[in-house]
Formats: structure tokens, C-alpha cells, sequence
């Protein structure tokens, strides 16, 4: 069965990182394409208010800060590569079974990994036909074999060994925060000549409660995708100086920023496109761009948009084909999956099963640049019923391991955690009350999992017993 390493403690990892460093990485984890594409204009959509999409992105920002806090702890006490696999497989293995890690990783590999590349480069060709518009290439069959290009050219790099380095990774972060920061500043300065677009809209035009309830937890499921990432920002503590103290300090630091930047640049959104053009649009960013410097201002913003979006594409194929083949490599049932490229060294069937997976949801989605939000709903439950599972573990490990033992402590326990649950409930019945297709349908091809582990599992269980 699948065994986790032992502590990083025991791998001798230096402390070097002070709490500032791991807030700039939280930082450039977090901000990624989402925020200059179509997520501003589909929040909007649910909510065409100035004040309810402002709420949406801030309450987005707060509830990824309580996530992150329990995430902190649990990290602290498993400081080991896998993140949620491991914090799963730590907390709810029994008896040699550890199906709910097994069913993570199944969901990761077939539902929420392959979305998000279906997502991305849906967003890649949508930006890059806009580029070359003067070549006469648009349209939804247009955008399809787009993204299927580029997922086909990304996969093939990633097969053949070859990864975009780590600076050039660095240097687009570094731009997409640039851009972010001089699209609030440039905005917040022209507003003098500009209040005209200022929205009179305080509420939704729909009065009735339920449906603005409805409405904002809809898109507070989307605002947490483009706030993503923060799950993932934890997993340094092992190598962070005093991490009990710096850890929360930079949690605090990095969300606090990104969540600035998301109201700053949506804020900009507003003014000059309004709640209802902002509904519009899939482009918002490039949009500004044109309003401010003509054709040209709007190209140059969709070719960061390409790059960006690139970058992310290539960054989940290859850690998603790492989980495959990590995963397969336990099952003997999944040994095809598990092979390396004799030449290249890389796990190329894993990659095609990712590559396969990701087609099959470009081929649905027709080309259609808003079927990314069927893509979110459709890992949204999946997505935040492990993180409830989670944050169970964290409660139920508190009850067993004493609290000398626990070097970062989630603050306001339980109140805190009880409230993270309390969100992610409502973030899974929005969820299926706005888009019940998708999201069950994400739900389904995740317990088509349980069989398939036990088949994988008691195969496995008889040549060990051989």
C-alpha cells in the first residue's frame, strides 16, 4: 500500500526561510490567471452589484485565511510531501485500508486536475485568438482546437523531460503582480474624469433573499478557485524559521495582499466597465487595456494571459502525472501507468491518462469559453468534501495528540474549524443547487472509485499474503 515518508526533520531541511519569504511565496502561488480572464465576469453574472461582487472577492479572501490557519496546523505536525494525500492518508488509514486517500488522489487525476488544465487552456485560446483575430481564427471550433493544441504541445514537453525553469516561473509571477498593480493604480488615477461609471447598484436587481444568498454563494464558489492555492502555500513550515510564530504571520501577509489586489483591480473592473459590462465580458483585463491604449494595450494584456495561463497549464501536468504515477505505482492493477520513458525519464503514461482525461472535457465543452464555470462546478464538490475531510482530521486528531505536541496551533479552536465546515457546507449546496449536473456529476465518477479500490485493494492484500 502507499507509505509516506518519514519526517523532513530526518532529511535534514534547513530553516532559512523567514516569515516574509513565505509570504512572498503564498503570494505568487496564489495570483494566477483567473483574476485578468473570465471569473470577474462570471461572479459579476451572479451578482450584477457593485457591492455583492466586492463582498464575493472579500469574504473570498476571508475564508481562504481560515482554511489556510487550519492547514497550518496540520502541516505543522506532517511536514511531508503530498499535502491533502498525506494529511488523509495520516488521519483515516485503518488496518492497512486508506481508501479515503485513495479516492483523493482518483478524484485528483480524473476530476479536479484534469478540469482545471480543461479550464486553463480554454482561457489560453480565448486570449490568443483575440491576438491573432486579424488571421481570421474565432469561434468556438476555433477556441476547441486551440486548447487542444496547446494542452497536446504542453503534455508533449512535459513527456519529453522538458519543464519551464524556475526563474522564468518567478518572472511571470512577478509580472502578473506588476499588471495587477498598475491596472489599480492607472484605474484609481483617471477616476476623476470617470465618475460617470461609478455603479449606482448598492443591491441586486433581484430582491428576493434566497436568491441573493444563492447568488453570492455561487460565486463565492468561484472567487475560491482564483483564490487557490493556499492549500498548498502551508506545506513550508519545515522549513521556516520559528514557523509557529512566522507561519500565520505570513498566512496574514499573503492573504492580506492578494485579497487587496482582487478588490483593487475588480474595483477598476467596475468603474470603467460597470457591473453590467462586467457581466459581459470574458475578458475583462484586455478589455481595460483597449479602453485605455486602443488595440494595441489590449493585445499586449492577452499575451500575458497566454503566457500566464502556459505556465499554470504546464505546472499542473506535471505534478498531475507525478500523482498518477506515484498512485499507480502502488496498485499492480495500475502498472501501465506507472512506466517511465526509457530515454526521457518521464511518466509518460500517467501524462497521456491526464492528457485523455483533460481532452474528453474540451471535446464537451465545444469550445464554449463559459463552460469554465461548468468546469468549477463540476470539481467544486469533490473539491471542498476533502476539505471537509480535512478539517475533521484536524478536530479528531486534537483529541488524540496532546497539545505540547502540536507545534502550530489553528487560533479560536474549535470555533474556527467549526466555521471552515460550516462554509464548506455552503459552498456544496450552492454548488448543487446553481449547477446540480455538474457538480453530482463530479460526485458520481468519485465513488465509481470505492469498487475500484477494492478490486486494486484485495489484489494486493492476496499477493501479500503469497
Amino acid at each position: 500500500m502507499v507509505e509516506i515518508n518519514g519526517s523532513n526533520n530526518e532529511a535534514g531541511l534547513k530553516r532559512a526561510l523567514s516569515w516574509w519569504d513565505c509570504a512572498g511565496i503564498i503570494v505568487g502561488i496564489m495570483i494566477g490567471t483567473g483574476v485578468f480572464s473570465i471569473f470577474p465576469t462570471l461572479i459579476a453574472q451572479h451578482n450584477v452589484s457593485f457591492l455583492m461582487i466586492m463582498l464575493v472577492w472579500l469574504f473570498g479572501g476571508i475564508f481562504a485565511l481560515f482554511g489556510a490557519m487550519c492547514y497550518a496546523e496540520l502541516s505543522s505536525q506532517f511536514p511531508y510531501a503530498g499535502g491533502d494525500y498525506t494529511f488523509l492518508h495520516k488521519t483515516y488509514s485503518s488496518k492497512g485500508e486508506n481508501i479515503v486517500s485513495f479516492l483523493f488522489a482518483w478524484s485528483v487525476v480524473l476530476i479536479i486536475r484534469p478540469s482545471s488544465i480543461a479550464a486553463l487552456a480554454l482561457i489560453l485560446a480565448n486570449e490568443l485568438l483575440k491576438i491573432l483575430a486579424f488571421a481570421g481564427f474565432s469561434g468556438p471550433t476555433a477556441i476547441l482546437l486551440t486548447a487542444v493544441s496547446a494542452t497536446t504541445v504542453l503534455t508533449l514537453v512535459n513527456i519529453f523531460g522538458i519543464t519551464v525553469g524556475k526563474n522564468i516561473q518567478n518572472t511571470i509571477t512577478l509580472l502578473k503582480i506588476a499588471v495587477i498593480v498598475f491596472l489599480i493604480g492607472f484605474g484609481v488615477s483617471k477616476l476623476h474624469s470617470n465618475l460617470s461609471h461609478f455603479s449606482p447598484l448598492l443591491l441586486p436587481y433581484d430582491k428576493n433573499p434566497f436568491n441573493i444568498m444563492l447568488g453570492f454563494w455561487s460565486a463565492l464558489v468561484l472567487s475560491m478557485w482564483v483564490f487557490g492555492g493556499w492549500n498548498e502555500a502551508v506545506y513550508i513550515a519545515e522549513e521556516t524559521k520559528s514557523s509557529e510564530k512566522n507561519i500565520i504571520k505570513a498566512l496574514v501577509a499573503g492573504l492580506l495582499t492578494v485579497t487587496i489586489l482582487y478588490l483593487g483591480i475588480n474595483f477598476v473592473y467596475i468603474q470603467y466597465l460597470t457591473p453590467a459590462g462586467l457581466a459581459k465580458t470574458f475578458s475583462p483585463a484586455s478589455d481595460l487595456m483597449t479602453i485605455w491604449f486602443g488595440s494595441k494595450g489590449g493585445i499586449v494584456m492577452s499575451s500575458l494571459i497566454v503566457i500566464s495561463a502556459a505556465g499554470a497549464i504546464n505546472g499542473l501536468i506535471l505534478t498531475g502525472g507525478r500523482m498518477s504515477y506515484a498512485i499507480a505505482k502502488n496498485y499492480p492493477g495500475l502498472n501501465m501507468f506507472s512506466s517511465i520513458h526509457p530515454y526521457y525519464r518521464s511518466p509518460q503514461m500517467a501524462l497521456a491518462a491526464n492528457f485523455f482525461f483533460t481532452i474528453i472535457l474540451l471535446v464537451i465543452s465545444k469550445g464554449n469559453i463559459g463552460f469554465v464555470e461548468n468546469l468549477t462546478y463540476y470539481t467544486a464538490g469533490v473539491f471542498w468534501y476533502f476539505f471537509g475531510l480535512v478539517i475533521l482530521g484536524l478536530m479528531l486528531l486534537r483529541r488524540t495528540v496532546p497539545k505540547e505536541n502540536i507545534p502550530y496551533k489553528v487560533p479560536f479552536y474549535p470555533i474556527l474549524p467549526l466555521l471552515f465546515l460550516l462554509i464548506i457546507c455552503g459552498l456544496v449546496w450552492s454548488s448543487i443547487k446553481f449547477k446540480p449536473v455538474e457538480t453530482l456529476t463530479g460526485m458520481s465518477i468519485l465513488t465509481l472509485g470505492i469498487p475500484l479500490y477494492y478490486v486494486l485493494y484485495l489484489n494486493v492484500k492476496e499477493k501479500g499474503e503469497k
